[in-house]
Order: C-alpha cells, then sequence, then structure tokens
C-alpha cells in the first residue's frame, strides 16, 4: 500500500520542481566546458522520453542479467504503458521476508521512430533507485550494467550510455531497462532522453556536478576545514567548540559518503556502510546540539541527557548482527530517517529559542540553518519513500554545505576575534609596560640623584676626615711651631710643603684610575719627586706592569697614596740615606710595591711599640683595603713592602 498523503505530495511537487529547474542554474558552468555542437540536422533534436512500456517478473534473489534479453524469456503480453518519471511503490515497515523477495522491472522504450543519423547517439539517464542492480539492452544486447554492490550500488550518480557506439552502426530501435529490487523496496526511473554528445553531455554534467561532485567537494571542503579546527583545538585545549567544529565535520563526512560512492568502492559490507550512515546522522544532530548550547551557554541537561540517550539507543539497536527483529538495516533506514525528524525539529527549536532570548546573532544563525536543514532531510525522506517522483535531486548534502558555510563563518569570526583580543591584550600589556618603564625611570632617577648625593656626602665625610686627621694635624703643629718660635723658617717651609703635599694627594685619589696601580703610582711620583730630589736623595723608579685591581675605588687609591707618603716622608725626615728605590711585583693573587732605602735602619718592633703613630697609621689603612704591609730594616737599610689583593670578595670596613 502507499504511503503518504496528499499536503506531503503537493509539498514534494514543488520542491521536485525546483530542483529539476536547478540544473539550469549550473548550466553556465557546464556550458564553458562543452564541446562546440556541430550543424544539427531537421528531425536530429534529442528526444524527451516520458512513456515506457513495463513488465514485472518476480523472482527470490538477485540474478545477473543475460547478455541477451530473450534469454529472460519474458512474456510476450506481460507489457504495461507507464509514465515517467515512474516510482514502484514500497512498504513502509518491512517485514521479516522483505530481504528474499525480489521483484525485475523491464523498462521497455520504443525508438523504432528516430530518422537515420550519422552520428552516434546516447542513452542519458538522470536518475534511477533501487536496492539491486541497473542494465540496459539496445534490440536485445546487453550494452551496460552496473556492479558492486546491489544495495550502495551508485544510485546516485547518473548514466551517459552509448547505443551505437561502433562507426556507422544503426540507432538501437528497442532500448530495455532492467532494474533489480527488492518486492518491498520499491524502485524508481526518471525520464530518459536519447540525442548526439553534444545536446547531452551538458546536462549529464550539469547533474553530476549536483548529484555528485558538489556533496563530495563540500563534505571534503568541510572536513578539511574541521582538520583545521582539531588543530587548532590540540594547541588551545580551553576552547571547546574547535572541538566540536572537528566532530560536525567528520560526521558530515560520514553521512555523505552514500550519495557519491557506490559500487565496488565501498571497503566494508552493506550492513555496516549504512549502519555508519545512520549513526553519523544522529551524532551529527548531537553534535550541532552541544555546539549550539557552548555558543549561547544556555544549557539544557535535561535535552542533552535525551538527546545523548537516544543517539546511543538507536546505534546499539541498529548494530548489524546484533537486533533479531531488524532483518537489513538499508530496509529500515527510510522509516529511521522519516523517525529522527520530529527530534531533530525539538532539539534545535529549543536552541533557536534560546539563541533569540540571548540575542546571539551567531546561535540564531545556525538554529535557523539547522530548521532548515531539517525540512531538506523531511524532503530527502519522501524522495527515499517513492513519495517524490525520482527526477528530483537529495538536498541533504546542500543542507550540510550550508551548514559547513555557517560554522566555518562563526568559526572564522572566533578566530579573527582571537586574534583581535590577543592584538587588543598585547596593546594593553605594551600600554602598561610603557607605564611600568616609565615608572622605572622615573625610580632609577630618584635612586640615582639618592646614591649621588650619598656618594657625595660619604665622599665629603672622607675627605673632611682626611683633612682633619692629615692635612689639619699638620697646619696645627706647624701654627704651635710659629707661634712658639721654636722650628726654623725652613722648617716650617718644609711643614707648609708637606701640607700641600697631602692637599694634593687627596685630590688626585678622586680622579678615576681605572684599576691601574701603576697609574695611581705615578701620580705618586709626579707630587713627590720634586721634594725627594730636593732632599738629596736620588730615586730610582723600577715599576714593572701588574694585573689591575677591580676593586681599586676613590677611597682605596687615598689609603695607598697614604702609606706610600708616610713611608716617603719617614724616609726623608729619619733616615741619612741617599737613594731611594720604588719597584713592583705580582704574584697569581697578589701584588706587591717595595720601597726601599740605604740608610740607617730602625728596631721594627720597638718603633711599632714605642713609637708614633706612622707605622701602625700605615698597617690600619692597609687592613683597611684588604691588604698588609712589612717591614725589613738592617745597617744597609730598610724595605717596606705593600701587599694588596688582585680579587676582593668583600669590600672592608673603611678606617
Amino acid at each position: 500500500m502507499r504511503q503518504g498523503n496528499n499536503d506531503g505530495g503537493r509539498t514534494g511537487r514543488g520542491i521536485a520542481a525546483f530542483w529539476r529547474a536547478l540544473p539550469l542554474i549550473v548550466l553556465l558552468l557546464c556550458c564553458a566546458r562543452a564541446p562546440v555542437a556541430a550543424p544539427v540536422l531537421p528531425g536530429d533534436q534529442p528526444i524527451h522520453i516520458t512513456e515506457a512500456e513495463l513488465q514485472s517478473v518476480p523472482g527470490s534473489g538477485f540474478t545477473a542479467p543475460p547478455l541477451l534479453s530473450v534469454d529472460a524469456e519474458l512474456p510476450r503480453g506481460g507489457w504495461k504503458p507507464v509514465g515517467l518519471p515512474y516510482t514502484a511503490d514500497r512498504e513502509l515497515v518491512p517485514t521479516a521476508s522483505s530481504g528474499m523477495r525480489t521483484v525485475t522491472d523491464w523498462y521497455r522504450l520504443d525508438l523504432g521512430r528516430l530518422p537515420p543519423s550519422t552520428q552516434p547517439r546516447l542513452l542519458y539517464l538522470p536518475r534511477w533507485k533501487t536496492l539491486g542492480h541497473i542494465a540496459v539492452y539496445g534490440d536485445g544486447v546487453l550494452i551496460y550494467q552496473s556492479h558492486g554492490s546491489p544495495i550502495h550500488n551508485g544510485y546516485n550518480h547518473p548514466l551517459l550510455l552509448p547505443l551505437n557506439p561502433a562507426a556507422q552502426a544503426p540507432t538501437p530501435a528497442s532500448v530495455l531497462i532492467r532494474v533489480d529490487r527488492l518486492r518491498n523496496s520499491g524502485s524508481g526511473v526518471s525520464t530518459v532522453w536519447v540525442g548526439h554528445e553534444e545536446d547531452l553531455s551538458w546536462r549529464y554534467q550539469a547533474r553530476h556536478l549536483l548529484q555528485v561532485q558538489l556533496p563530495f567537494m563540500g563534505s571534503a571542503a568541510f572536513l578539511a576545514v574541521g582538520a583545521f579546527a582539531f588543530a587548532v583545538w590540540l594547541g588551545k585545549r580551553r576552547e571547546p567548540l574547535y572541538l566540536l567544529f572537528f566532530a560536525i565535520s567528520a560526521a558530515a563526512f560520514l553521512r555523505m559518503l552514500h550519495y557519491y560512492v557506490g559500487g565496488s568502492y565501498i571497503p566494508m559490507s552493506d550492513d555496516w556502510f549504512e549502519w555508519m550512515t545512520v549513526a553519523s546522522l544522529l551524532w551529527l544532530i548531537l553534535f550541532v546540539h552541544l555546539f549550539l548550547e557552548r555558543l549561547h551557554r544556555q544549557p539544557s541537561p535535561w535535552l542533552t541527557r535525551l538527546s545523548v540517550g537516544l543517539v546511543l539507543a538507536c546505534n546499539l539497536a541498529t548494530l548489524p548482527h546484533v537486533s533479531r527483529s531488524i532483518v537489513s538495516l538499508y530496509l529500515f533506514t527510510p522509516l529511521l530517517n522519516l523517525a529522527v525528524l520530529p527530534v531533530a525539529v525539538l532539539i534545535f527549536s529549543v536552541n533557536l529559542r534560546k539563541a533569540y532570548r540571548v540575542q546571539l546573532p551567531e546561535g540564531r544563525l545556525v538554529a535557523a540553518w539547522t530548521m532548515i536543514a531539517v525540512a531538506f532531510t523531511g524532503y530527502d525522506a519522501l524522495l527515499q519513500n517513492n513519495l517524490v517522483g525520482p527526477e528530483s535531486v537529495y538536498t541533504s548534502p546542500y543542507a550540510i554545505i550550508g551548514l559547513f558555510f555557517v560554522f566555518s563563518y562563526i568559526m572564522f569570526l572566533r578566530y579573527t576575534g582571537a586574534f583581535a583580543e590577543v592584538a587588543r591584550l598585547n596593546k594593553g600589556l605594551a600600554h602598561r609596560l610603557r607605564e611600568r618603564e616609565d615608572e622605572l625611570k622615573q625610580s632609577y632617577e630618584r635612586l640615582r640623584v639618592v646614591e649621588n648625593e650619598q656618594m657625595l656626602n660619604a665622599e665629603r665625610r672622607r675627605l673632611m676626615q682626611d683633612m682633619h686627621d692629615g692635612l689639619g694635624s699638620s697646619l696645627i703643629g706647624a701654627i704651635r711651631s710659629v707661634e712658639q718660635g721654636s722650628m726654623s723658617d725652613a722648617g716650617i717651609a718644609d711643614m707648609l710643603k708637606g701640607c700641600m703635599d697631602d692637599l694634593k694627594l687627596a685630590i688626585d685619589s678622586m680622579e678615576s684610575v681605572d684599576a691601574d696601580l701603576l697609574l695611581l703610582l705615578a701620580t705618586l711620583r709626579f707630587r713627590l719627586a720634586p721634594r725627594i730630589e730636593g732632599a738629596g736623595i736620588a730615586l730610582r723608579w723600577e715599576v714593572q706592569p701588574v694585573p689591575p685591581l677591580p676593586w681599586l675605588d676613590p677611597g682605596s687609591a687615598l689609603h695607598i697614596l697614604r702609606i706610600m707618603q708616610e713611608c716617603i716622608a719617614n724616609v726623608m725626615r729619619h733616615t741619612r740615606a741617599t737613594t731611594l728605590r720604588v719597584s713592583t711585583a705580582a704574584t697569581d693573587d697578589l701584588v706587591c710595591v717595595t720601597i726601599e732605602d740605604n740608610g740607617p735602619g730602625f728596631d721594627v718592633a720597638e718603633a711599632l711599640q714605642h713609637g708614633g703613630r706612622g707605622l701602625r697609621n700605615q698597617q690600619q689603612r692597609a687592613r683597611a683595603i684588604g691588604g698588609t704591609v712589612g717591614w725589613q730594616s738592617g745597617s744597609e737599610g730598610t724595605r717596606f713592602t705593600l701587599w694588596l689583593p688582585i680579587e676582593r670578595e668583600t669590600a672592608p670596613a673603611t678606617a
């Protein structure tokens, strides 16, 4: 009994008329590839066959088509006229015997009234659908037969066959189209065109583009973009939208396989391929629902649990060889497609309402398109159940292609939005970094000013202390001597010269010597050499290069100058030396400065214990810079040695 109603039939016929006109849209694409047509002779136009004769032969299984139609032993009087396109009724709910009983439909086309032609003629069949095989005979001889699986047999591929391929061969007067089918599955054959290649090739190319190539290219592009989204998700795990987009693209790719894959190209059984096709549709609906929930952020736990439960239940119940109540899944597929429609309508209408509630344009776009996709799927269900003429085109692939563009647009917005957000954050970070740099610069300037003030104050205190202890005490001594009249003019002049030397050495210590001890000793020689030679003492300067002293700062330089000055002053003041020798040397970690004279020696221990403060001051200054001093004195003269470290770990306290 034929299923359906008048309203569904009128809707189906309207959509079918639209899709019959759609190939004209693709005509512009195909005309560019169409060969240049030869001059058409009168009466040689392509003919559109809309009537045929049908004879149905029952059987109990699929049989291979015979080489000659006479071998089929068809009854002569069993033909009945039918209009094309023609559909054979099918059972909506299969029975246990549905997978065993078969029918072979023979369609006879009369071409005897065609005028003779010197060019080969072709037969063009836009669409055919059956659970079985198709074969074509010309004047009773087999000229074409389908191969591979009888279930996924390439039914969506249009046929373009040469009727008289040999040169100068006449066009067959009669064409037979043999269609095997399961008795309860129904079948369909579209109208037929017969004509020359230049008249039919563009029609075939347009059909092939609409029914095979565009679905393939759309699903492949969808999967490629989904793979890119998956790669993005691997580097950005906190964005599940990219993972859901990949899952949607994979499910859509599997769902669309049966539209363009067929024949012997399927590396699995018919049952498992059909199960994959049905399961992918269910998972596609579930993934789109989860995507929409993540998009509008208005979850419906009850709807998600219901969707997951239905998907898992249907997947498990339809597993091949599991349910005994399902004889063959491909017989139940049209019924399952109809049963899925109300569930999809419920899921997508709820998401559409939530998207409108939160004023989310992206969510409204996806939900609205999914509702359109449901309408397309409903039309395909009518076509699959033979409630719409077989000449129509399946629309679900284009619904999925549209879904691909919608999702790609959303992911593009998300992806570019992420870049814009990164740019905004970088701009804000750069602004905060500049502010922080300005703050640090100001803080550094303040710190530098404070450090300079502290350094100047410390240097001022050091100079004041040194002038008080050295120059001040010398001047006070000179003043007292003048007041008491106990010192001659020459002695006073000599004392004042010593004061000037103290002042000059204090000033010289403030000059940068860049860790160069020799430069510091050269300064000492420049200041004291005139006084030494004026005292009748010969100066022998035997200074050798020594390693630099990284710790040599103005304070340490002044200590060294004072030590050397005190030593030279003692030689000039307390000995009758005629020669003064200054030399330097270095070891692995020390530098030594030696001053030797040829005057009479002195008792070093007695001088350190009961003498003045001069020798003890030298020891204190040496310790202040991490060095040591030593004296070796005898009848032939005195040797003074100052040992200085090359590297100093911590700065000793300044005396």
